[in-house]
């Protein structure tokens, strides 16, 4: 991307971002997440789920290493039931857990021209990770140049203002609908306890670590890995409409049956809304529809699981 009009940019004040600290971090994660800690490192990041005893996700996380402590990014709509939830976990573990609020910015950022510009090495791979100057700066996404960048607010506050004079704003609905078009899914307060990780294509994304020991809920995640095919999948659509839509409305068949649910939304333009569905792998070829509208799945993704 080398126009400036390609340059642009987001806060990313809806995603929160928990701290976990201490010398036992890697084996109390270790315990609660789909992924390998140990993979994570200082220059790479890797999605993880946080399940219930029954293997349905609670969260969908990025995680990476921050110095002496790994930082897990999620929806901040979910921050504080799942930092209650994994401190009860916590028991006799050497291990403390605290969201990073006013001191910490996450952005987001399409166009690589503000780390060319100050010599920044570029990130190569998706979730590779490089640090300069106390910020993390990680590569989202294999086609494109799209990036977070993250540290101390007024750290992020000095790059923006230096950096981003010739980029543009994006609005949220810019950068979901890119989360949509990579296929990365979220967990929502609607949406906690409606999936398993592989519905949403976790083990696609290298967000399941199936060699790793036991976690909460892997008996069940680990059973539908060996014992059969996943019956249901996650597939990126899009609606010719720009109605509103929550995460967890139904989908349905053409004769009315609840065949699944919606993951997340992203309006594309004043006509058109682009989707993350979960369904059954069954239905892929129907005719479905959202909330009485037409759902149209993307055609590479229509075959992709039969």
């Amino acid at each position: 991307m080398s126009s400036s009009e390609e340059n642009k940019f987001i806060v990313l004040d809806k995603t929160s971002t928990i701290k976990v600290e201490g010398d036992d971090r890697i084996q109390f994660l270790q315990g609660q997440l789909t992924q390998d800690i140990n993979l994570i490192s200082q220059s790479k990041a890797l999605y993880a789920g946080f399940c219930n005893p029954k293997g349905r996700l609670l969260a969908f996380m990025l995680c990476y290493a921050a110095y002496d402590a790994i930082h897990i990014q999620l929806d901040s709509s979910i921050k504080e039931s799942i930092l209650k939830k994994l401190k009860m976990y916590v028991l006799r573990a050497k291990v403390s857990l605290n969201l990073l609020e006013d001191t910490f910015t996450l952005i987001g950022f399409v166009g690589s021209q503000a780390l060319i510009e100050r010599d920044i090495k570029i990130p190569k791979n998706h979730l590779d990770i490089v640090q300069c100057d106390d910020l993390i700066i990680m590569r989202i996404g294999q086609d494109g140049e799209r990036y977070q960048l993250m540290g101390e607010a007024f750290k992020v506050s000095e790059f923006i203002k230096l950096n981003f004079a010739k980029y543009s704003t994006m609005s949220v609905d810019d950068w979901n609908n890119l989360n949509i078009l990579d296929g990365i899914p979220d967990i929502y307060p609607t949406t906690q306890e409606a999936f398993i990780p592989q519905s949403l294509n976790m083990d696609l994304i290298e967000g399941i670590n199936f060699k790793k020991g036991c976690y909460t809920g892997q008996e069940i995640v680990a059973r539908t890995h060996y014992l059969g095919k996943v019956k249901r999948r996650m597939y990126r659509a899009f609606v010719k409409s720009a109605s509103d839509f929550i995460p967890g409305d139904k989908i349905l068949s053409r004769n009315g049956e609840d065949i699944g649910q919606l993951v997340r939304s992203a309006k594309d333009n004043n006509k058109k809304t682009n989707l993350l569905i979960e369904i059954r792998v069954d239905q892929a070829h129907e005719g479905l529809f959202i909330k009485n509208e037409l759902i149209e799945i993307f055609s590479e993704d229509q075959k992709r699981f039969d």
